[in-house]
């Protein structure tokens, strides 16, 4: 099995037409996706880049694409997806 894992920072902005509203507040996100197949993992890591956040350009695009396959990871700042293989601890019955 595959993990997709994703760190984001995720805005809140009740009031969007307001640019002087206090009410805005943001904190970071840490989610993570199963897979039964790499290949469904790197599929579904590439789909998580249309985020504004983490694409910039389309040859940044390409980049992101090139660095999931060849190293299963991609970082602009500190937002970031990563392609990781599931490993099942018999010692202690967890998955890490």
């Amino acid at each position: 099995m595959y993990a997709v894992v994703r760190h984001t920072y995720q805005l809140d902005i009740p009031e969007p037409n307001n640019p002087n509203s206090t009410k805005s507040s943001a904190k970071w996100v840490h989610r993570v996706w199963i897979f039964e197949t790499e290949l469904d993992a790197l599929s579904y890591a590439i789909s998580l880049l249309d985020d504004p956040l983490i694409r910039s350009n389309e040859y940044m695009l390409k980049s992101a694409i090139n660095q999931l396959k060849e190293d299963r990871f991609y970082q602009v700042g500190r937002e970031s997806v990563a392609i990781a293989e599931v490993v099942y601890d018999d010692n202690k019955k967890s998955i890490h």
